[in-house]
């Protein structure tokens, strides 16, 4: 077991982990370029429509190693094990910890919401129907958020479990996990949503891993026939069956292992974790310089507000060309040429967003958070269930998702005080799997 200096030892050297750093950076460049790339807005006869852009049994393949979002939890489990160590270093209680956590990852979800609410009712002007496809669409990705508030209230008794017994929680969780898909695939699909939590804290308590060394005794060879054990037992699962061949929803593979994850999801995030352990050893005593450091550390410190907003990123570029239809070609060789274009027009628009949405989150820091560990946690429980269904409902005003909006904003104020402070100069209120 772990004793207590050894912990605070190791998380001093981890303050800052490269490694996790550019896997934080290159896995949300992956997620916003797939998602950029995924569906193909057309106009025919007059007719505006979406369809999937991928497929093919070779993107079948790529769905495997492209599948990222292992890597985001994991990096949230090593970010909430330090944060929990120094929180206890300094004797503080968990409303101290959950507070300012819960209120960096909610605040940023007040401008999304503006901004959907404005652009609900610009497009009912024209189109009902456009403005409800709009907020399904934005809507999408939320349910990474609300299952991330989740992990940072598990945090610390995730942390606690893990110095108890390393591999307790995760065994626990994988068998949550397997006992959910033996029900789906037996034809009992209601609990199938549950691996929501199964998984991805799996993922999580990878990540209290990393930040424990709990593999720094084993070799590389040990790591790598972790990595190929991994490897073998997705084949197994895969091959025979039951579980599916892609790690995406795909045109012509639309259900996957990812909504809503299976094992296989818990499985490929072992291996990720191997390769992620070879990695960083290789990159212990390295920096990067000049330019690279500015990218890794901006984007690193930016991924809450790159999530989010990419999606309306695209929306907007999207939206513009409708009003040039040709700009919008039906032929798939030529859509696919216009892709870098596309992708640089909405790489702009989604600057200036990140732009503007971090003005709002340096005047959320202005105000301390609370900590009072009841209110807090109050706030915590109702900003992952608003979250939560306004994933389920889609962001508009209207009947549910207006209610979870509502829900949302009353979370942020609940878990704000009306104090002001002077935040950290480097304080960043969006970056979700930092410290």
């Amino acid at each position: 077991m772990v004793t207590q200096p050894d912990r605070a030892m190791r998380s001093n050297v981890l303050e800052r982990d490269w490694a996790i750093d550019i896997v934080r950076v290159c896995s949300i460049t992956v997620v916003v370029v797939v998602h950029w790339i995924s569906i193909r807005v057309t106009v025919v006869d007059g007719t505006v429509r979406g369809d999937q852009a991928l497929h093919g049994r070779p993107i079948w393949a790529l769905t495997w190693p492209l599948q990222v979002m292992p890597m985001f939890f994991l990096a949230g489990g090593f970010a909430n094990t330090l944060i929990v160590d120094r929180y206890r270093a300094r004797c503080r209680t968990y409303g101290d910890y959950l507070g300012s956590r819960v209120r960096r990852l909610t605040t940023p979800m007040i401008t999304l919401i503006a901004f959907i609410v404005a652009l609900d009712i610009g497009l009912d002007v024209f189109s009902e129907r456009a403005a409800v496809a709009t907020a399904d669409i934005v809507a999408s990705p939320l349910w990474f958020l609300a299952v991330y508030l989740i992990a940072a209230m598990v945090g610390p008794f995730a942390v606690r479990a893990h110095d108890f017994s390393a591999l307790l929680a995760p065994m626990v969780l994988l068998g949550c996990s397997l006992t959910v898909d033996v029900l789906r695939f037996g034809g009992v699909g209601r609990f199938a949503e549950w691996n929501l939590i199964f998984v991805w804290l799996f993922c999580h308590q990878l990540g209290i891993l990393y930040a424990r060394g709990t593999l720094s005794r084993v070799g590389d060879g040990g790591v790598l026939l972790i990595a190929a054990a991994g490897i073998g037992v997705l084949i197994v699962m895969v091959v025979p069956g039951p579980y599916f061949p892609t790690m995406l929803g795909l045109a012509d593979a639309p259900v996957s292992n990812l909504a809503p994850p299976t094992t296989a999801m818990s499985i490929l995030a072992v291996t990720q974790f191997a390769a992620l352990v070879l990695v960083s050893r290789r990159l212990a005593s390295w920096e990067p310089r000049g330019r690279a450091r500015h990218v890794i550390t901006n984007g690193a410190t930016q991924l809450m507000n790159i999530y989010l907003w990419h999606i309306p990123a695209m929306a907007i570029v999207t939206g513009a060309a409708l009003a040039a239809p040709v700009l919008l070609p039906s032929d798939p060789r030529t859509w696919w040429a216009a892709r870098p274009a596309w992708i640089v027009a909405a790489a702009v628009v989604l600057f200036g967003f990140v732009q503007i949405t971090g003005r709002w989150d340096a005047f959320c820091a202005r105000y301390a958070a609370r900590t009072a560990t009841l209110p807090v946690l109050a706030g915590s429980v109702l900003a992952a269930a608003g979250i939560f269904a306004l994933w389920r409902y889609g962001l508009s005003p209207h009947g549910m998702a207006g209610l979870a909006a509502l829900t949302v904003v009353l979370a942020a104020a609940l878990l704000t005080t009306p104090r002001r402070i002077t935040p950290p100069a480097d304080y960043s209120p969006s970056s979700a799997p930092t410290g």
